[in-house]
């Protein structure tokens, strides 16, 4: 517990530099990114609360694995609309490591046709071995007379599916870990009462 105490004493003096540093920052900028700043440095964005690191964690994991640029800042812009906790976030965001868009946008594409194949819905046709073909050659001539809509609704369906699972797959992971640790304080608090034993008649 005592470790859980410290790791928050040392987040919320960090957070304090950092909102410091960009409040310094902000004031050489235009007004419109002092409007922007004066709704980021609000505190609930920074509270560390369950449900506000929770939030954090779900936007910034689901943006992580975007074939997006900038992927932190969509995770802040998520946090802006759902009021998550924009630090969590945007390490969140940074755990995808250089180069997991490339081995993504085959997973999504493959989860976006594998959803289509099992509804009865119609595909583009492309099959797994298409795209093995296609990246051993690095080359698009396996994928000649696929029709690049379906290709890309099939992308999309498996980006937006694979974003929320894991979304709300890390939500509820800190929520269950939080719960845990309010637990496991609680059962040591007890302990220690009991240790100390009565008080004196």
């Amino acid at each position: 517990m005592r470790l859980c105490r410290g790791m928050e004493h040392r987040y919320r003096q960090l957070m304090r530099k950092v909102r410091l540093y960009l409040l310094t920052e902000v004031r050489k900028k235009s007004w419109t990114s002092r409007f922007l700043s004066a709704k980021i440095f609000d505190p609930v964005y920074w509270s560390w609360t369950r449900e506000s690191v929770a939030t954090g964690a779900a936007w910034g994991a689901a943006a992580a694995i975007a074939p997006l640029p900038m992927q932190s800042l969509w995770g802040v812009f998520a946090c802006l609309w759902r009021k998550g906790n924009i630090p969590v976030a945007i390490l969140m965001a940074w755990l995808s490591p250089p180069g997991f868009t490339f081995f993504a946008i085959p997973a999504q594409w493959w989860l976006g046709w594998f959803l289509f194949s099992r509804l009865g819905l119609p595909t583009s046709g492309a099959t797994w071995n298409m795209l093995k073909t296609g990246v051993e050659q690095w080359s698009w001539a396996p994928f000649n007379g696929l029709g690049i809509g379906m290709v890309s609704l099939e992308f999309l369906t498996g980006w937006a599916v694979s974003s929320v699972v894991l979304g709300m797959l890390c939500y509820g992971l800190v929520q269950l870990g939080w719960r845990l640790g309010l637990l496991i304080k609680g059962r040591s608090k007890h302990g220690k009462g009991r240790q100390k034993g009565p008080p004196p008649a």
